[in-house]
């Protein structure tokens, strides 16, 4: 991957909604086009690949392991004004 990763975000043994909410500070503390890791265990990982899509960022990479995740998200601009229903989303 060419581009560097900004921030790195451990999901593990959380439960949705708390992944979703733990990533959307982090994309909020980053800068436009910054890129963000976040490793999370495999039953958030729907969660958050919908949470990413509904707030308009983009999904780079996604890796499944045999228990976790690993995705790669590119915050995209204009995205911070979207409700706080949109983290609250549960499989």
């Amino acid at each position: 991957m060419a581009e560097e990763i900004q921030n790195k975000v451990d999901v593990r043994g959380k439960k949705p909604p708390e992944p979703n909410i733990i990533l959307k500070d982090a994309l909020e503390s980053a800068d436009i086009g910054a890129l963000i890791e976040v490793t999370g265990d495999k039953m958030a990982s729907r969660s958050v690949q919908r949470f990413v899509r509904m707030r308009g960022h983009e999904t780079v990479s996604v890796e499944d392991g045999e228990d976790f995740f690993t995705m790669v998200v590119k915050k995209v601009a204009g995205t911070g004004d979207l409700p706080l229903d949109c983290i609250l989303i549960k499989d």
